[in-house]
């Protein structure tokens, strides 16, 4: 889902510089924090359903990402991989 403006980009002069609006066309909310950010700022995490066993992926900002904020997001059904 395409976004209008990173929010990361938006707070970084270096970020804007470097990557302008280029990745806004692949961009998409956060999960976690629900800020729209471009494809350069995501990354992906993967985790196990604890009931089925089976493995799922989804791309998070890097903020939530470094500041570990997808460990807390549904502890009760997800066995984190990354």
């Amino acid at each position: 889902m395409p976004i209008h403006e990173c929010f990361i980009c938006r707070d970084d002069i270096e970020a804007r510089r470097l990557y302008g609006n280029l990745g806004n066309e692949e961009g998409e909310l956060c999960p976690i924090c629900r800020q729209p950010a471009c494809k350069y700022h995501l990354a992906i995490v993967r985790w196990r359903w604890r009931e089925s066993g089976t493995i799922e992926t989804a791309r998070i900002c890097h903020l939530c990402l470094s500041r570990y904020n997808h460990r807390n997001w549904d502890v009760a059904n997800r066995d984190w991989i990354t």
